[in-house]
């Protein structure tokens, strides 16, 4: 999954969100960051395949955070990750462009909003279709139709 990673990432770089955070990260923040910033992780990878089509089906995490008094910051900060589909901002319904991968869909899942100890936390869910395209597609496929006929 690296190249979904990459790809967020990518995306994330072009994208007017990266203007208004001091960072994106992988899993975790350093120590040292600085506010606003945001974090993505993986959350759940599952494999869903047919005899022609191979998925793969993600949730992706982003939390965002804010240490500002007020949650105008935060707020903001979410409709930028929403972004604007018709301007291909954000992550809402994205079309992410990935090595060996056709996206299917992103949609946001949900998105809660906390406020603990001085920073504001939003929490927003992504799920992920993508079909695999290309080489590793075609040894999976092949792969399952072997096992089925040696049953």
């Amino acid at each position: 999954m690296l190249e979904l990673f990459e790809a967020i990432y990518n995306h994330y770089l072009a994208d007017p969100l990266a203007d208004n955070l001091k960072g994106l990260y992988h899993t975790e923040a350093p120590q040292e960051a600085e506010f606003p910033y945001a974090v993505f992780s993986l959350v759940s990878n599952t494999q869903e395949f047919t005899f022609s089509e191979n998925f793969e089906n993600c949730l992706i995490q982003f939390n965002i955070y804010s240490r500002e008094s007020s949650p105008k910051e935060i707020c903001d900060l979410y409709e930028l990750l929403k972004g604007n589909t018709v301007a291909g901002t954000g992550f809402d319904f994205l079309d992410l462009s990935i090595d060996e991968y056709r996206a299917v869909s992103l949609l946001r899942e949900n998105a809660i909003l906390t406020h603990i100890e001085g920073v504001w936390q939003y929490s927003v869910t992504y799920r992920a279709v993508l079909e695999k395209t290309g080489e590793a597609a075609h040894f999976i496929s092949n792969k399952f139709m072997y096992n089925l006929l040696s049953i």
